[in-house]
């Protein structure tokens, strides 16, 4: 009979082996870093991801081509970094957890299939005939006597064989089977799909950050290595000019017409100056360094650099700039996305407090009966109402309004330091044009015209030209101090972000 049962049941392990065909399976990736490491410097820079992100940058401007091959301008090295970075990379790709998460949420449970086998361990007693002996049947009682019995009172039967019953089960097997679909009737499935988005939201929004951040950093140290190639031309023609001055004041102090001790305050200018020189074009390297890791390129990597000291405009005017930060900042728009995944989280915590459904029909077989059932059932919401888990999304909404507000403060504070860095550094720089840099440059004519007379004080000689490339080298720092502050407040006030979030490229495909 057992045999019976297992063919029967047999029969369905074609379909459950087609269920089984549509999971996931697993395949080994390796990391292979040897590889990424010799194919890194061989980046291309033609590529169509770059592209598209110069078009995007340039603003559909057709005067501005993406062309790395005379070497990467500003625009064009933010297109590359925008692919490249490892950081930004790092961002997207984490990024996609989340979103694979929120693409398969919301499907129905599994149903649960359940199977026993049972076999009576005792089967009972089968039916016997017993033998059996002579017997009384019964007494006559109207011949009962004074006496007492008679024996021709009593009715004896004669022997012979009875049958005796038993309590035995022919068919020792019970099978039985259910199987289980959960209808989530409480709607938490709809719920639980919002609150994958919202979290997927969120982490797009924290990518939004790390383009705003890539690109303000980067141009902030672009502008920093501009101006450092600035500062070496200025050092350099100071070390030549001091140079001519030099030889000079040698030959008159050969001619004994000049102490050697003051000839040779400007040797030891000189020589300071060229260690300057040096430190600068160290630094100038550095900062290269800094740039092409930022790129995503090897330090290797033949790429060049057009420096490029420019003053970011400011057209946002001052009493409209916090609500601008309000509508656009990154980083505001990101705890509105964190606040929103919370307030998901809670309406998810709080729908998971209503139970579900659970139906499906049910088989057993029994001494030889099969029957067919149905059932359901569902949990009870008595004591536990997800008490701990409502609990603690309550309390995360709560985080997440308290880091909101102070992201907000934050953010106020910033636009306040911005604004004061550039109204100082804009006053700086106009006091060093418009009132140092003319008493210096008359100082130096001055001394011209005396040495051109033959009249050599090397004390004021040597101060005349250190006031004038401190003052240039002065200029540098403030119109850098400037560029900086204008830059900082104008990615604040107009911050730049590329990537699309999947779902607003999904809306689009539709």
């Amino acid at each position: 009979m057992i045999m019976s049962h297992i063919k029967r049941w047999s029969r369905a392990l074609p379909a459950a082996l087609l269920v089984l065909a549509g999971c996931a399976t697993y395949e080994r990736r390796p990391l292979e870093l040897e590889q990424y490491a010799e194919n890194w410097p061989l980046r291309e820079l033609n590529i169509d991801s770059i592209r598209e992100y110069a078009e995007t940058l340039a603003g559909g401007e057709e005067n501005v081509p993406y062309d790395p091959s005379d070497g990467l301008s500003l625009m064009e090295a933010e297109a590359v970094a925008l692919v490249f970075n490892p950081r930004l990379r790092l961002a997207r790709a984490q990024a996609e957890v989340p979103l694979a998460s929120a693409r398969e949420a919301g499907w129905w449970p599994d149903p649960e299939f359940e199977a026993e086998v049972l076999r009576f361990a005792t089967r009972g007693t089968q039916t016997s005939f017993r033998f059996d002996g002579p017997s009384f049947k019964g007494i006559n009682t109207g011949i009962i006597g004074a006496n007492g019995l008679s024996a021709d009172g009593l009715e004896i039967t004669p022997p012979g064989y009875r049958r005796v019953g038993g309590d035995f089960v022919d068919d020792p097997w019970i099978v039985g089977a259910s199987l289980s679909i959960t209808i989530p009737i409480s709607g938490r499935l709809a719920v639980e799909q919002d609150w994958a988005w919202a979290e997927y939201g969120a982490s797009w929004r924290r990518i939004l950050i790390s383009e705003w951040e890539l690109l303000t950093r980067l141009r902030a140290a672009w502008l920093e290595w501009s101006t450092t190639r600035e500062r070496i031309e200025v050092i350099k023609a100071f070390v030549e000019q001091l140079g001519t001055v030099a030889t000079m004041t040698e030959r008159l102090a050969a001619a004994g017409e000049l102490k050697p001790t003051e000839a040779r305050l400007l040797l030891v200018e000189l020589q300071r100056r060229r260690t300057a020189l040096q430190a600068a074009e160290s630094e100038a390297e550095l900062q290269r360094l800094g740039l092409l890791a930022m790129l995503g390129f090897a330090p290797e990597a033949p790429v060049e650099l057009q420096p490029d000291v420019f003053l970011p405009r400011i057209d946002e005017a001052p009493d409209a700039r916090r609500d601008t930060l309000l509508r656009r900042d990154p980083r505001i728009i990101a705890v509105r996305a964190e606040y929103e995944a919370a307030e998901q989280r809670l309406r998810l915590e709080v729908r998971k407090q209503y139970p579900d459904l659970n139906v499906g029909p049910s088989y057993s077989f029994e001494g030889g009966f099969s029957r067919l059932g149905f059932g359901f059932g569902f949990p009870i919401p008595l004591w536990n109402h997800n008490r701990q888990a409502v609990a603690e999304a309550s309390a995360e909404r709560e985080a997440a309004r308290t880091r909101a507000e102070a992201r907000i403060e934050q953010v106020f504070s910033e636009l306040a330091r911005a604004e004061a860095r550039l109204r100082y550094a804009a006053e700086r720089r106009e006091m060093l044009l418009d009132e140092v840099a003319p008493l210096v440059d008359r100082q130096v004519e001055e001394t011209r015209k005396l040495l051109d007379l033959g009249e050599v004080n090397v004390l004021v000689l040597r101060a005349a030209l250190i006031s004038a490339v401190k003052t240039k080298l002065e200029l540098l720092d403030a119109i850098l101090a400037e560029a900086q502050a204008a830059n900082a407040l104008q990615q604040m006030l107009a911050p730049r972000w590329i990537t699309p979030s999947q779902a607003e490229v999904e809306e689009d495909d539709e």
